[in-house]
């Protein structure tokens, strides 16, 4: 048995010898933590220390004709499988196509919530966070275009997947029926070269029976401008999703991060999303506040962040409350 596993490691080693040589270049990374955690007293049910283990890969190289590929796959904590992964072509002057499965790196997804924050957003560790975006179009099994500049400091985004709600599959699978329709969105961001520290953006988007209702679509939408002057970075979004035939949710998010020197920085952040409800139900609008803060050594950093949230879910009286002390290590 020993001699087989030296045989196999060792056809191992050279498949990815060979892989190296040809095909471009792999690195693996990762990051440790270990949390403190104080909630509502109804709330706790165990111990509050935890840790958190992250191991990661990512691949690139090049092909004959310039274009460029790459790879990216994260492990869970429980290192049981697979649970993200991203693959990349970039087209040069035709822009670059990407497969998100898990990542939340693209269109929607990655505009949920990008006011500026030292650490985590106000309504971290909420039982029910802020209604934002990044439903249209599935983070898992999903396509991404990205154009190629078509002014300086403009970036445009498509994405599309085939049926939302629905978790990515291996390849040569085929996705069962259940879950919601076609999904597809629009973004945009725009950093003008005459206002240097501006970045606005928005998009929208659309998941056919992604409603409540499910023969009723769902529809996202989302505007921000962040400026970043000096250590002092602002920011305003607001996002509006629509669950035609059920309530619809409008999310006002601002805030401000200040860094104190090269390694300190502290953040303070306010959102609101008003449960706009049909029917004799009355209008709830559930808000969350939150200040975080984040010392960084070097590969380790100490964060800690304090939110607390009213009308939880659209429930009124419904009050939700967070700290968390975090020590990180990457490597």
């Amino acid at each position: 048995m020993n001699n087989l596993k030296k045989i196999g490691l060792s056809a191992l080693a050279g498949t990815l010898a060979s892989l190296s040589a040809q095909a471009g270049e792999m690195s693996v990374g990762g990051s440790a933590e270990l949390t403190y955690v104080q909630r509502n007293s109804n709330e706790i049910t165990g111990n509050p220390l935890g840790t958190n283990k992250n191991i990661s890969f990512a691949g690139s190289g090049e092909l004959d004709n310039g274009w460029t590929v790459s790879i990216y796959h994260a492990m869970a904590d429980s290192m049981a499988a697979v649970t993200s992964s991203s693959m990349t072509i970039g087209m040069g002057g035709l822009g670059s196509v990407s497969y998100d499965s898990g990542t939340g790196g693209y269109g929607l997804s990655a505009m949920d919530n990008v006011v500026p924050i030292a650490y985590e957003e106000a309504d971290y560790g909420a039982a029910t966070g802020m209604i934002d975006v990044g439903t249209t179009v599935a983070s898992t099994g999903s396509l991404f275009w990205k154009t190629p500049e078509l002014m300086p400091g403009l970036a445009i985004g498509l994405g599309w997947t085939p049926r939302g709600g629905q978790g990515a599959i291996s390849d040569g699978g085929s996705g069962g029926e259940g879950g919601s329709g076609r999904g597809w969105e629009a973004t945009a961001t725009w950093s003008p070269e005459m206002l240097p520290g501006l970045k606005v953006g928005g998009g929208f988007g659309e998941l056919e029976s992604g409603g409540t209702i499910h023969d009723k679509d769902l529809e996202e939408t989302t505007m921000f401008a962040t400026y970043a002057f000096g250590p002092l970075s602002v920011g305003y979004q607001v996002s509006d999703e629509d669950d035609n035939g059920s309530t619809q949710y409008t999310t006002d998010v601002y805030g401000a991060s200040f860094n104190v020197n090269d390694v300190f920085s502290v953040s303070y952040q306010y959102g609101e999303s008003e449960y706009d409800n049909t029917g004799a139900t009355a209008d709830v609008t559930a808000e969350f506040e939150g200040i975080s803060a984040a010392y960084n050594i070097g590969p380790m950093a100490i964060k800690f962040t304090h939110n607390e949230a009213k009308n939880v879910g659209g429930t009124k009286g419904s009050n939700d409350e967070n700290r968390e002390l975090n020590l990180s290590m990457s490597f």
